[in-house]
């Protein structure tokens, strides 16, 4: 008897929350971001079909290629898949270091896609040039030291790469201090 009689002194005292929400002013109608002004002559309400909510293809399109952007997601992929061949060649483990690897050079193709003034420094200085596959073949030979060498190789590439495109502020980034043990046992 008491369960009831709790939950009736519960549901009573829920009550005048629930009322005072419901009085609130009602939220704000959804509208698209103010940096995209084109976007805001669509015919249909904003929604969360913001692909499908767009006039014609053409637009779709345009959409997609800004939600996807530039280099930036392909290149911030290609530094996280890196600190895993890095770990991954540390520890070993081959399988996932190759994994990684192969992934790079498919980001790395995306990118020079999205931007291709900087196709020629990604295939000339790290794709065609033998830096990729160098690792490539030390990860398949499960060969720790020559791992460790091309790897050393395809970290500084990356490195000169970014100094090319003008963008060497990414060299002062995290995760070439923590890829950089096999550089720095090498120098010794």
């Amino acid at each position: 008897m008491k369960r009831p009689i709790i939950l009736t002194l519960l549901l009573s005292m829920a009550m005048p929350v629930c009322a005072q929400t419901a009085d609130k002013a009602p939220a704000k109608p959804p509208r698209l971001p103010k940096a995209y002004k084109e976007l805001q002559q669509q015919t249909k309400p904003p929604s969360s079909n913001w692909l499908l909510d767009a006039d014609d293809d053409t637009e779709r399109f345009r959409r997609l290629q800004v939600a996807t952007g530039g280099t930036e997601a392909s290149m911030f992929e290609i530094g996280q898949r890196l600190e895993t061949v890095h770990g991954a060649i540390t520890r070993g483990h081959w399988r996932l270091a190759q994994h990684n690897w192969e992934k790079i050079r498919d980001r790395m193709n995306i990118a020079a896609m999205k931007r291709p003034s900087r196709t020629a420094n990604m295939e000339d200085r790290f794709l065609d040039s033998g830096v990729w596959k160098d690792l490539q073949d030390a990860l398949r030979e499960s060969n720790p030291a020559k791992s460790r060498a091309a790897f050393v190789t395809a970290r500084r590439t990356c490195m000169e790469c970014h100094e090319a495109e003008n963008v060497a502020f990414q060299n002062n980034n995290p995760v070439f201090d923590r890829t950089g043990g096999f550089a720095d046992a090498a120098a010794k």
